[in-house]
């Protein structure tokens, strides 16, 4: 697991909303330092790491959300989703090791063995939904590239004026909870 980035300048007599500034701003960039690797689907460490920073990033957003406007509690929406789409996708890379382990581990046996037709029939069950788990992913990773979610969520953070993107805006970019629930229903059956 990636470490967390070390945040500096922040300052115990400053203002609760000056330190929401400093810290937010590091965890965003620390999130994005992961962004070029995952355009491999192959690539589980990147992708775990990017789940784990996404998941520091939206924990230190919430411990500051008093600071900020029903916009910044869209964006902390948003990456929720994503650290979610990101923790499906791991948790297939997960039953994946452990079946093929479990496999690795059997003693050598005909392939024609019911329990390692029905084991090798799961394993190929999870890497489909990986693969789809992951373009669902890719997919929404995309949008809000499109979007230029970082750099709005940078504004807001900073308190620069100009984001460009309006809440209602962006709330159209993410897919509704139904919404999304209805486009992977067919990965959960």
């Amino acid at each position: 697991m990636a470490k967390a980035w070390k945040v500096k300048g922040t300052q115990p007599q400053s203002s609760y909303r000056w330190n929401a500034q400093v810290i937010l701003a590091v965890k965003v960039e620390e999130a994005y330092s992961w962004a070029e690797a995952i355009r491999n689907p192959d690539n589980i460490k990147a992708l775990h790491n990017l789940r784990i920073s996404i998941k520091r990033l939206r924990y230190s957003m919430e411990c500051f959300t008093i600071n900020y406007g029903e916009e910044f509690k869209d964006f902390l929406e948003g990456l929720a989703d994503l650290q979610g789409q990101l923790g499906d996708i791991h948790d297939c890379d997960v039953v994946e090791t452990v079946l093929t382990d479990y496999l690795q581990s059997l003693p050598d046996q005909a392939d024609t063995e019911t329990g390692v037709i029905g084991i090798n029939a799961l394993l190929l069950r999870y890497r489909e939904m990986r693969a789809a788990k992951y373009q669902a992913f890719l997919q929404q990773w995309t949008v809000l590239e499109e979007a230029d979610f970082k750099d709005q969520l940078l504004r807001i953070v900073t308190g620069e004026s100009g984001a460009e993107t309006s809440s209602q805006e962006f709330r159209h970019l993410r897919p509704s909870a139904a919404e999304f629930k209805k486009q992977t229903t067919h990965l959960r059956t």
